[in-house]
């Protein structure tokens, strides 16, 4: 009997490198023996893809033919391509749901695309959370020297200040140290937070964030045991994290978290989203729209995402350590 973990992957949008990456992850032999895979997409898109990589491969495919050959348009933004995109991800949530395939790899997708094609999410990780019904998704960078958590998304900066609250911060928390524990089966997870402001605040001295809820958001955290620290100042919190301090670190917004992140981590990234009932994972770049169709694209995190996804499947398997989520 063939156990290992059956992973659906989406090709992301057709005028991007997602279904370049996505052959030449599969291809690798280490991507092979870690799980089966399901690959969602369009014919025709597959078939150029092996074309310009030279890869002729034997995969089961969904196949979704909305989509043709002929309606590429390398490293441009489109309502079609958006729409592609999108119908690729919700047949494969779909059939993660109907636990048809034990998890979800997406390859990049453009919100430029998805929102010509109606879209009103600004990324995957939204669009995870109203697809499967979630209350609360959360969108965790893992695969390099540290884990980075994030409390706001896919926002201007300037409407990270009012979206930092008690109940967001504190939740953020409690999603990650679960993930920790039940996913990546760290037994006892140290987590750190950020602080928002220079200096996490400087006792309300560059702003009153720190006082009014991340605090409380972390004592909060402690009074149900979970090893927390902080907030910390993010501009000293990434040197230490980048020596194995914490098992995860969260951050307030956006760029905070993944520039550190990206600049240590970038080809071996790999973006997880907690808090959902199936296992989702994705590279940690986007559609790379400069180098599109031109067989240039690496594969390294599409592979370490394929891989990732494998190794959270065999671990959800075990019997999950007790952890705490209510107050």
């Amino acid at each position: 009997m063939d156990d290992r973990p059956r992973i659906g992957i989406t090709i992301g949008d057709p005028n991007g490198i997602g279904a370049e990456v996505v052959l030449k992850a599969v291809s690798l032999i280490e991507v092979r023996n870690a799980c089966r895979v399901l690959i969602y997409g369009s014919r025709e898109i597959i078939d150029e893809a092996e074309r310009i990589t030279g890869l002729g491969l034997d995969l089961e495919l969904v196949e979704i033919p909305n989509f043709k050959g002929r309606h590429i348009k390398c490293g441009h933004v489109a309502a079609l391509a958006g729409q592609a995109s999108l119908s690729y991800i919700e047949k494969a949530v779909r059939s993660a749901i109907a636990k048809e395939i034990d998890a979800v790899v997406t390859a990049p997708i453009s919100k430029e695309s998805i929102n010509m094609a109606g879209s009103k999410h600004p990324g995957h990780t939204e669009m995870l959370q109203e697809l499967t019904g979630t209350d609360s998704a959360v969108m965790m960078f893992e695969g390099g020297n540290f884990r980075v958590v994030l409390v706001t998304i896919h926002c201007a900066l300037s409407d990270v200040p009012a979206l930092v609250t008690q109940e967001r911060v504190f939740s953020t928390i409690q999603i990650a140290h679960s993930s920790l524990v039940n996913l990546f089966n760290v037994s006892k997870p140290k987590i750190a937070v950020c602080g928002l402001n220079p200096h996490a605040g400087e006792s309300g001295v560059f702003g009153n964030e720190e006082i009014l809820h991340i605090i409380p958001a972390v004592k909060e955290a402690k009074e149900l045991g979970i090893d927390v620290t902080g907030p910390l100042p993010a501009d000293t919190l990434f040197y230490y994290a980048n020596r194995g301090e914490w098992d995860a670190v969260v951050a307030m917004y956006h760029d905070q978290g993944l520039i550190p992140f990206k600049m240590l981590s970038f080809d071996k990234g790999v973006n997880v989203t907690l808090g959902l009932p199936i296992i989702r994972t994705s590279p940690d770049h986007g559609t790379a729209f400069d180098i599109a169709w031109e067989g240039k694209a690496d594969p390294s995190s599409m592979a370490a995402a394929i891989k990732l996804a494998a190794k959270l499947v065999r671990n959800k398997r075990r019997t999950p350590v007790s952890v705490f989520t209510d107050k």
